[in-house]
Order: structure tokens, then C-alpha cells, then sequence
């Protein structure tokens, strides 16, 4: 690919040229054409200075990363008809730039670069200027970020792409300081108004590129061997010392460590079990975690987990929260149930709205400062703590006069009370005494300071994944606030977010839907409300996600290809992509993967077990050779190799045996299981088809039992917790 990318990155030289006046005489000529072949009145310029003062075209928008650029000097549309008309008919280049709300480099590129007037009148003569927030358009940002990737090596936020007026990508990059992107812009204009035939050249060439899908194999397999095989080769890339795998910067990939927690819940392989609990050892007990305010940042800067990017996602929170959670009943250790207690209490109590939705991210600037609500000095802990108790105290939490971040520090809890006692010649209950003393005066001050802003756009996929955190949470702990939580959010969702014809949208604000939902929000929040029903035993939320598995397979599928990312009749500038690989977020594939086999297990529907089948064979020989990077899907194949069970459990929900029977299954959580709660006298078929699998299962002389079934074939009905448990761990080490 990089052989067709060179041509137009070469000849982008330093000098800049500015030619002012002979720009504004084209620009005018083009206002006319406009005006003529638009049936409009002539558009001209404003000046920058009164952009700022009356607002561009973003200042009706609701993203609030759209408003943070309302009032540039920068002449921005949101993506949309009036936009692209106008760079199709003055035949002129668009400047698409991709970011989000808490995004700290977006800042840094809007106050350096899109602030300037010089640089705005410049932009406005020459281009087209549109503003996407990726949160609300994760289809353009997929396909533009492939491109900025094919040409640059690397990508990120936010993101800057040059696209012809048919939309098509032939240059692009990430944040550019102000000097470099005058260069940039002033050089692409030259280009594109003079070498034509270069810029179309590279553009197709893009295109081609990206609008390829990954090669499909009918009929491939993916037996325990081939996964063995994959998981071995992952143990090369693992860091030994601090968890994660061994890259610069440390994400937390959740999804992937949940698969090797599935995976040694197979196998019991034990070289896995070390990997797990190291890295959330580290992750959970560095800075990566907000140690007095709870949840965690979007990554660390560095390998040691210590440094964040300071932003919080709700994504990021919710996987996370489900792995400490399904970590402590797997290694039976509190201190992971804690961990995810306390991610669950972050998101109700900092990210949710009065409404029930949950909101998407918090900034990672405040003050306009990169992390500067997290920060300490180590003269802050001796004002609060006093010359006793503050240096103990800052020795726990790892600060020091020098700093670990720009001359402040990032709070940690790595250093072992021990270690401090002998230090400062106290008793180890006495140093653990400090953190519950000081904690709460720690967060009372910081509470003083500017806090970071919250974008409270409400994202489909992204409260999928909340609720199935809530309903696991209460499942293993047994709060009930949990589930409330998850009712909430769920019923909002199912309030605001139909569409009237049935489909989904993207995201609301203050309860009004916004933009088309894509593969994630469908698949998302059907798994959510399939967990929900779990929790639950109400089949409204079985019906929900049946439905939308239904209405995705209609708007989504692709024959023999799985499933595209964009739904039919949605604008794709790039064609529809398919997407099969997972990145911070599993792919929309491989949850709706997920939500075929349970939804199979529940209705005892075999079109759907075949389904699920299919796409893991047509994706056997990419997980083969892409690992972890499908960590998911390659979830979904082992859940299919199984056994996979579903347990129905017959009886008078409120009786004692039936509440023990669910309990055990509950907390235990298995992944590898599914449970169905019906009446002690069965279910008609004909009344609820949705819960075929359960058909003619009852109580057994009155008393609440459980059957343990795979895909329909039954054991031996119990009433024993202890018994059942043994029955769902067949076929399982752990």
C-alpha cells in the first residue's frame, strides 16, 4: 500500500505561499457557480472575526465536541448535504477533522491551529471545513482512520483528512502544530488545483484500499488445538514484569483478557492465570485507576500503567468493571469484586444521568491543562496531612518532591504498608490507617479544583455494554442497585433510542435520538438486555433482543460475509465495511457472534446456532492469523466448542430452593452458561416461543428444579445447588 501513497507526501515541501487575493477572486467565481447551479443566493466568505463572534455552522449542533469549534474563526459544517453540495459544486477539497469531546490533543489542535484567524481565512477560501464528532459517526471515523493509517503508519485524534468532493481520502495525518499544517494546506491546495490527475490518482488508489473487506473461507473450523496454538504465541508479546502486552503505551484491552480468563476457565493452563492477575494487579494499582475518585483512564503513556491519558470513557469502565467482577469469582479473590464494585458505584454516581442513560466520556483537560484535576504536589499532601502523618502518607500513595508527571504526581497504591511502617517506624495498622483518614479530605480538595468536563451524549453501544456490566454486577454481589441501574438505563435506551420503523439510533440528547445506529448498537445492546433477562427472569427483555437481532440481520447482514458495519440505505463514502477486529471495544461481528449462541440456547431456535457456526467458520482462518487481535469471536468459538449449556431452572420464584438454585448459578456467573427461569408447571410453547428451549421442563414433585442442557439435550434434573454447579462444570477445569 505504501507504494501508491508517496506521490503527493513528497512533493509537500516548507515554504509556505500565500496568494490571498487571487484565492478570494476563485472564490468568488466559485460563490457564483454555487448560487447559480444551487438556486441560492451567492455564499461569501465572512471574516474570521465574526465567524467567532456569531458562531459557524456547528452552533446549532447538540455533540458537544461540535460546540467546543462553535465559535471558531474556522468556517465548520457538520458532516451533512449542504457541506458536500458545496464541495461538489465549487469543485473544491474538503478538510474533514475527526475528534471527540474529552480528547486532549483535539484541544491542543483547535487552540493552536483553528483558533487562528490567518490560518481560518486561508481554510475558508480554499476548502470546505466539516467537523465529525466519532462518537456520534464511527462508520466515516473507521473508514477515514483506515485511510490516515495506510498513509501515515500510525493514527489517532484528532484526526485530519483531505477528501476530494466525492469524498474519497488523499491525504491525511493526525494533530498538526500550526507551522506544519500551514505548510500542508498551502502545498495540498497547489496541488490539487494544478496536479489533478496526481491527487484523483491517489485517492482511487485510497479507496481501493479501504473499501476492501477481510477475506472470507466457508466451511473452515477453529478446533481447541488452533485456539491452544493462538493463545501459546500471545505468552511472546506478554510484559513479565508489569502485566499488558509489551507496547509503548499500555491500553487495557479488557476484551482480551476476558477471553484468556474464558480460556483458562477451559483449560485451567496456569502460565495464563499468572498473566491475568498480574496485569490487573498493575493496571488496577497504578494510575491508570483514579485511586480517590474511582474508575479508570483511557490508557497509560507509558508501560509501567503509572501514567494516563486522563480521559475516562464509559466503555472503557464498563468491560472493565466486568472483568474485575468475573476475575473474582474465577480467582476467588475479594479484592477483584472490589475493584469492580467500585468501577460500577464510579459510573452511577459520576457518569448516569437523572434520565437512566449513561454518559460517554469525561475530558482529559481541565483548567486547560492536560490532567491537572488528578494531579499532586507533594507540598498538597503536607498541607492536608501535616508534618506526621504527611510524608508517610505520600510515600503510600507514591508522590514525591520531583513528581512522575510534569513536577506533580499521579497517586498510585503500590507501596505496601510494610514497606512504609519500617520507613517511619509505625505500625502497619497504623499506615493502613491513612488512607481511610486522609481519602476523603484528598477528595473533598480536589472537588475544590475545575473538574473535567462531562459529554453527556448518551451512546447506544456504549450503555450495551453498561448494562451487561450492572446485571453482572448484581448477579455476583447481589446489590440491588445494580440491577435498578441497569432497568433504567435499559428502559431509557428502549424509550429514546427505537426508531419508530424498528432500527436504533446512534446517541441521544436530553432524550431525543440522534444519527443511525451502526452493527455495535444493535449487537450491544441486545447482548446487554440478553444479560439483563438473566438477571431478571422478565421476558420483555428476550423479546428486545430478539428483536434487534432480528432487524440487524435484515439491515446488516452480508451473504457469506457476516455482518457489515453500516445498515442498507446509510451513506457509505467508501462502501460498507466489514468489520472483524476488535480494538479497545470488541467488533460488532464478534458480539453479535456472542448474541447468536445465547439467543440460541434460550429459544431453542437451530437457525441461529447454525448462524453462529457459520461466521465462526468463515472466520477460522483470520483468527488463525490475527490472534488477539479477534480475541472476541475467538470467545464466541470456544463457547461453541463448549460445552456450552443453558439452565433452566423450574419452580415458584420466590421459594427458597429456587432463590439457592439461582444464587449459585448467579454468583458463580459461568460464561459458559445461561439461565432460564420459568414456572414450576413449565411454559406453554404456543404462548411463548421465545422460551422453546424450556418447553416441557418442569418441578419434579413440587420442588424447584434445575435442568442443565446443551443446545436441548438434558442431564438429570436436580434441586441440589451443589449438584447442578458439577452438571455446568462438565467439560470445564475451572
Amino acid at each position: 500500500m505504501n507504494k501508491i501513497i508517496l506521490a503527493l507526501v513528497i512533493v509537500i515541501s516548507s515554504t509556505i505561499r500565500w496568494n490571498g487575493e487571487d484565492a478570494m477572486n476563485n472564490q468568488s467565481r466559485g460563490y457564483e457557480l454555487y448560487a447559480r447551479e444551487a438556486g441560492s443566493e451567492p455564499y461569501f466568505p465572512r471574516q474570521p472575526e465574526e465567524i467567532s463572534k456569531k458562531g459557524n455552522h456547528l452552533k446549532h449542533e447538540k455533540s458537544l465536541y461540535l460546540k467546543q469549534h462553535a465559535h471558531n474563526p474556522m468556517d465548520w459544517y457538520p458532516w451533512g448535504d449542504e457541506a458536500l453540495a458545496r464541495a461538489r459544486i465549487e469543485d473544491k477539497p474538503i478538510f474533514l477533522s475527526i475528534g471527540y469531546a474529552s480528547c486532549h490533543w483535539c484541544h491542543v489542535m483547535e487552540d493552536q491551529v483553528f483558533a487562528r484567524n490567518d490560518i481560518a481565512e486561508y481554510m475558508n477560501s480554499n476548502y470546505i471545513n466539516i467537523k465529525v464528532d466519532r462518537e456520534e459517526r464511527p462508520d466515516l471515523d473507521a473508514v477515514y482512520m483506515e485511510a490516515v493509517q495506510a498513509l501515515t503508519g500510525g493514527g489517532g485524534w484528532p484526526m485530519s483528512v483531505f477528501l476530494t468532493p466525492s469524498l474519497k481520502p488523499f491525504y491525511g495525518g493526525t494533530y498538526f502544530p500550526p507551522d506544519q499544517f500551514i505548510t500542508i494546506v498551502t502545498q495540498l491546495t497547489d496541488i490539487y488545483r494544478n496536479q489533478r490527475g496526481k491527487v484523483e490518482a491517489q485517492a482511487d488508489s485510497l479507496q481501493a484500499y479501504v473499501s476492501r473487506n477481510p477475506a472470507t473461507l466457508s466451511g473452515g473450523e477453529l478446533p481447541l488445538a488452533d485456539i491452544d496454538s493462538i493463545v501459546a504465541k500471545t505468552e511472546a508479546f506478554y510484559d513479565d514484569e508489569w502485566g499488558g502486552f509489551s507496547e509503548r503505551m499500555k491500553f487495557p484491552t479488557p476484551v482480551r483478557w476476558l477471553f484468556l480468563l474464558h480460556y483458562y476457565r477451559k483449560t485451567g493452563d496456569d502460565k495464563i492465570a499468572t498473566m491475568i492477575r498480574k496485569t490487573l494487579d498493575n493496571m488496577a494499582s497504578g494510575g491508570l485507576r483514579d485511586q480517590l475518585g474511582g474508575g479508570f483512564h483511557r490508557y497509560a503513556v507509558e508501560r509501567t500503567w503509572l501514567i494516563p491519558h486522563f480521559e475516562k470513557l464509559l466503555y472503557d469502565n464498563a468491560q472493565l468493571a466486568g472483568l474485575y467482577l468475573e476475575a473474582s469469582v474465577v480467582f476467588a479473590d475479594k479484592k477483584y469484586a472490589d475493584i469492580g464494585r467500585a468501577t460500577l458505584d464510579f459510573m452511577i454516581d459520576q457518569m448516569s444521568g437523572h434520565e437512566g442513560g449513561f454518559y460517554s466520556s469525561f475530558d482529559a483537560d481541565s483548567d486547560g491543562k492536560e490532567g491537572a484535576y488528578y494531579l499532586w504536589t507533594y507540598d498538597e499532601i503536607m498541607k492536608i496531612a501535616g508534618p506526621v502523618d504527611g510524608p508517610p502518607l505520600a510515600m503510600l500513595l507514591g508522590i514525591t518532591a520531583e513528581g512522575n508527571f510534569e513536577g506533580k504526581n499521579v497517586i498510585s497504591r503500590r507501596t505496601e504498608n510494610a514497606e512504609v511502617a519500617s520507613q517511619f517506624n509505625r505500625s502497619e495498622t497504623d499506615i493502613a490507617g491513612l488512607w481511610q483518614k486522609y481519602r476523603p479530605l484528598l477528595i473533598s480538595e480536589r472537588q475544590s479544583r475545575k473538574k473535567p468536563e462531562l459529554d453527556k451524549k448518551i451512546v447506544t453501544s456504549w450503555n450495551g455494554l453498561a448494562i451487561s456490566a450492572l446485571a453482572d454486577g448484581y448477579m455476583i454481589l447481589g446489590d440491588e442497585k445494580y440491577l435498578q441501574a441497569a432497568e433504567k438505563a435499559a428502559d431509557y435506551l428502549w424509550r429514546n433510542h427505537l426508531q419508530p420503523a424498528g432500527g436504533l439510533y446512534r446517541s441521544s440528547y436530553d432524550g431525543k435520538g440522534e444519527n443511525e445506529g451502526i452493527l455495535d448498537d444493535y449487537s450491544f445492546l441486545a447482548a446487554g438486555l440478553l444479560e439483563m433477562y438473566e438477571a431478571t427472569g422478565d421476558e420483555k427483555y428476550i423479546e428486545h433482543a430478539f428483536e434487534l437481532t432480528e432487524f440487524a440481520q435484515t439491515r446488516f447482514d452480508s451473504p457469506d460475509s457476516g455482518f457489515y458495519l453500516t445498515g442498507n440505505g446509510q451513506l457509505a463514502p467508501m462502501g460498507r465495511k466489514i468489520e472483524i477486529f476488535d480494538s479497545v471495544l470488541p467488533s460488532g461481528n464478534s458480539v453479535m457472534l456472542q448474541v447468536l449462541i445465547k439467543a440460541a440456547a434460550i429459544s431453542g431456535n437451530p437457525k441461529w446456532l447454525d448462524e453462529a457456526r457459520q461466521l465462526v467458520a468463515l472466520n477460522a482462518d483470520n483468527m488463525r492469523k490475527s490472534g488477539l487481535e479477534m480475541a472476541w469471536m475467538m470467545d464466541g468459538a470456544l463457547k461453541l466448542i463448549g460445552p456450552y449449556y443453558e439452565l433452566v431452572i423450574a419452580g415458584d420464584p420466590k421459594s427458597e430452593i429456587t432463590q439457592d438454585l439461582a444464587s449459585a448459578f448467579r454468583r458463580y456467573f459461568p460464561s459458559h452458561a445461561v439461565i432460564l427461569m420459568i414456572p414450576a408447571g413449565g411454559i406453554d410453547k404456543s404462548e411463548s416461543d421465545i422460551l422453546a428451549s424450556a418447553a416441557d421442563k418442569r418441578a419434579i414433585a413440587g420442588n424447584p428444579t434445575a435442568y442443565v442442557c446443551k443446545f436441548g439435550t438434558c442431564k438429570l434434573p436436580t434441586n441440589d445447588p451443589a449438584v447442578m454447579l458439577k452438571q455446568l462444570m462438565e467439560g470445564w477445569k475451572l
